[in-house]
C-alpha cells in the first residue's frame, strides 16, 4: 500500500512529489553519510509547511509557506545556520513570528544524552519503509501513533535511516499531525521538497547575532514581590542537531553558559515545527483574546534604552477579576534595534509582567513584577559581534 502526497505543480513528477512504499525501489541514489563535522557553506534543506486550527471558541486560522535551513559559515567547532521562512511564492511571510531570518550557531560535537522521542506520550509503532522525496529514494523509518478512534490525534514522522545530506534536520523527511473532534480540528505538516550540498569553498563569515534564534545567547529576568527579589538566567545552546535550554536560578556576574549538563533538549526539527505552529492564530499584536480591549501604549526602560511597548491588562485567572490584574508589556516593534541580540523566545513574549491589586474603588496597588533585565551572547567575542547588554 502506498501513501502519496502531492504538493506543488509540475510535469511528470511535481517538485513536492512525496511517496511512501513498503517495497524497495529498483535503485537508490541516497548519498554517503554526512554529519555536522562535514558541514559545508551552502548545505541546505527546504521544506513546505502547512498548519491550520479551527474551533467554535476561537474561529479558524492557518499558516503555510516554505522553510529553509542553510549553512552560511563554518568555523570549527561552530556551524552557522540561517533559518528563513517565506510564503509559497517566495515573498516574506506576513506573520510577525515568521517575517525575519534567524541566526543559529550549532556546535559540532556529540548529540546530547537522553534524546527526546520523536512522538511523545503513548505507544509508537516503528516501520521501515522506502520513501521518494526531493527527487531521490530514501531508506526510512516511520514513527506513527493513531488515537483517532478515541477522538485523539493521528501522528506520523518519517526519518531517513541514514540522514546523509539531511543531517541539518536529523534526517527528517516528513511530519504529519492531525486531530479532529466535533467542532474542532488541528492539522500541521512539514515535508521535504529539496536539499543541496554546498561547494565547500570559503568557510564564510559568521553573521552578526542581531536576530538570534536562541542558541549562543542568554537572557536574565528579575522578579520582585513581597517575598523578595529573585533573578534567573536562561542559557540557550545547540549541539549536533539539538537545541539546549538551561535555567540558572542565581546568575553570577560574568558567568558564561558553558555547562549544559541537565539542560532541556529539543530537536531542531521540533523547534522549527513549534515556530510554525506558534504562528497560527496570531493575527493581532500584541496577542490577546478575541474581544479583549485594545492595549495602551507606553515605554519600558531596558538598561539605558527606552522601548515603546503595548501594555495589555487582563484579570488574574486565579482570583476575583475585580481585585487582581496582570499587566503585560509587549514590544510594539519586535524587531526594534533596542532588542538587538535578544533570542526569539524572549522577543515574542511579554518583556514585563506587573501584578496589581485593583480595589472596587481607589488606586492600583503594586503586588509583584517580573521583567527582562539583560541579555547577550556567551560565545567568545571573536566569534560573535553582539556584546552583552
Amino acid at each position: 500500500m502506498a501513501l502519496v502526497l502531492l504538493m506543488g505543480c509540475g510535469t511528470s513528477r511535481p517538485r513536492g512529489f512525496f511517496s511512501v512504499t513498503e517495497s524497495p525501489p529498483g535503485s537508490s541514489t541516497e548519498e554517503a553519510p554526512r554529519s555536522w563535522q562535514d558541514a559545508r557553506v551552502g548545505d541546505r534543506v527546504e521544506y513546505v509547511f502547512n498548519a491550520t486550527v479551527s474551533g467554535s471558541n476561537w474561529g479558524g486560522s492557518s499558516s503555510a509557506g516554505q522553510l529553509f535551513v542553510e549553512v552560511v559559515a563554518v568555523q570549527a567547532p561552530w556551524v552557522w545556520l540561517s533559518i528563513r521562512i517565506t510564503r509559497n511564492d517566495g515573498q516574506p511571510h506576513p506573520n510577525p513570528f515568521l517575517s525575519h531570518d534567524f541566526v543559529l550557531p550549532m556546535r559540532m560535537g556529540q548529540a546530547p544524552p537522553n534524546l527526546p522521542d520523536p512522538i511523545k506520550d503513548g505507544s509508537t509503532r516503528i516501520t521501515r519503509l522506502w520513501a521518494f522525496a526531493a527527487g531521490q529514494h530514501w531508506s526510512a523509518r516511520q514513527f506513527a501513533r493513531d488515537d483517532s478512534v478515541g477522538d485523539g490525534p493521528m501522528q506520523q514522522r518519517l526519518y531517513a535511516t541514514t540522514p546523509g545530506p539531511l543531517y541539518l534536520t536529523n534526517g527528517l523527511l516528513r511530519i504529519y499531525f492531525g486531530a479532529v473532534s466535533p467542532g474542532d480540528y488541528a492539522i500541521h505538516s512539514l515535508t521535504l521538497v529539496s536539499f543541496q550540498r554546498g561547494s565547500g569553498a570559503p568557510q564564510g563569515t559568521p553573521p552578526a547575532m542581531d536576530h538570534p534564534w536562541g542558541p549562543g545567547t542568554w537572557y536574565e529576568t528579575r522578579e520582585q514581590s513581597s517575598r523578595g527579589i529573585f533573578e534567573r538566567q536562561v542559557c540557550l545552546g545547540a549541539e549536533q542537531g539539538y537545541l539546549l535550554r538551561k535555567i540558572w536560578p542565581r546568575p553570577q556576574a560574568g558567568k558564561r553558559c558553558g555547562d549544559f549538563q541537565g539542560a532541556a533538549v529539543l530537536s531542531l526539527e521540533d523547534a522549527l515545527l513549534n515556530l510554525v505552529n506558534k504562528s497560527v492564530g496570531v493575527s493581532i499584536w500584541p496577542p490577546r483574546a478575541p474581544g479583549a480591549p485594545l492595549s495602551r501604549q507606553g515605554h519600558l526602560q531596558l538598561g539605558r534604552d527606552s522601548l515603546p511597548v503595548w501594555f495589555h491588562e487582563e484579570p488574574d485567572p486565579m482570583t476575583d477579576e475585580s481585585l487582581k490584574v496582570n499587566v503585560h508589556g509587549f514590544a510594539i516593534d519586535v524587531w526594534s534595534p533596542v532588542l538587538r541580540g535578544l533570542p526569539m523566545e524572549a522577543r515574542f513574549n511579554a518583556l514585563s509582567v506587573e501584578t496589581v491589586w485593583q480595589p472596587w474603588a481607589g488606586v492600583h496597588h503594586f503586588n509583584a513584577s517580573s521583567r527582562l533585565s539583560s541579555w547577550g551572547t556567551w560565545l567568545e567575542p571573536s566569534e560573535l559581534s553582539t556584546s552583552a547588554r
